[in-house]
């Protein structure tokens, strides 16, 4: 079990900033991808989440986590049990929708001692081979934590971290209304032992008032000194639909 690797999906989330909204944002068409017909070929729509799958796939990962919440059920009629795709999926269902970390942590009862690779469903990133790359990275250092960093003009939007050239993480902060740091973290991949660390975090801190972040977590584990590494995509592109104006330059990059 312990080399085993699996894709985290959480996609729970209501989607209220492009509310309303005919599906759930993960099954939106981004783009055109080959069908396979008796025959012939032909192009049909591409969901923006297949980028994501497609991408973990690529790492070598069999399994996929996909957390779902009320009103998601699409998904899992889209996907099934993934063999379309190459691959096994499994779900997972967050009733009380308590933000990013409650919703990875449910798969802290099914996952044991695997590695975990967790993406946005809502997001585009290339390299098409960034959970490939980083994945390598965090093996070869032996890192509890990878952060895939990419850079951006807007900071106040993401996640933002800080790490020296050694590619050591110093700090993570969450949505800066001004920062001099450049990259932000869209991707990750962490081992079992940071797993039990958000398992035990979000218990000891159950009633905060404050909404618990990833970033809160990544914190913790630099606090009880976890080895935390950022891979950084200098030239890499990360792109979400969280907005309309954001579906807007989504669908122009793919001349829609």
């Amino acid at each position: 079990m312990s080399e085993s690797i699996i894709g985290l999906v959480p996609a729970a989330g209501k989607g209220t900033r492009l509310a309303p909204f005919p599906c759930p944002k993960e099954l939106f068409p981004i783009g055109y991808q080959d069908y396979t017909l008796p025959g012939r070929v032909e192009k049909r729509p591409k969901v923006i989440s297949q980028y994501l799958i497609e991408n973990i796939l690529l790492a070598g990962v069999k399994r996929v986590l996909v957390v779902l919440g009320p009103g998601k059920h699409d998904i899992m009629s889209y996907y099934g049990d993934g063999s379309r795709h190459g691959c096994e999926i499994a779900y997972l269902f967050q009733e009380r929708l308590n933000g990013m970390p409650g919703a990875l942590d449910l798969a802290h009862a099914w996952a044991g001692d695997a590695t975990i690779l967790f993406g946005m469903p809502d997001t585009m990133i290339e390299p098409k081979d960034a959970f490939k790359k980083m994945l390598a990275d965090h093996h070869g250092s032996g890192a509890d934590v990878t952060l895939g960093v990419f850079p951006t003009d807007n900071p106040q939007k993401f996640g933002m971290v800080e790490f020296n050239d050694s590619g050591e993480v110093l700090s993570t902060i969450d949505k800066p209304k001004s920062t001099h740091l450049t990259y932000m973290w869209g991707c990750a991949c962490w081992s079992a032992g940071f797993s039990r660390l958000m398992h035990g975090y979000l218990i000891r801190n159950a009633h905060c008032e404050k909404e618990i972040v990833l970033g809160d977590v990544f914190n913790e584990a630099l606090k009880l000194k976890l080895k935390v590494r950022a891979y950084p995509f200098p030239e890499g592109l990360y792109m979400d639909i969280g907005t309309a104006a954001e579906l807007d330059s989504t669908l122009k990059k793919f001349h829609l």
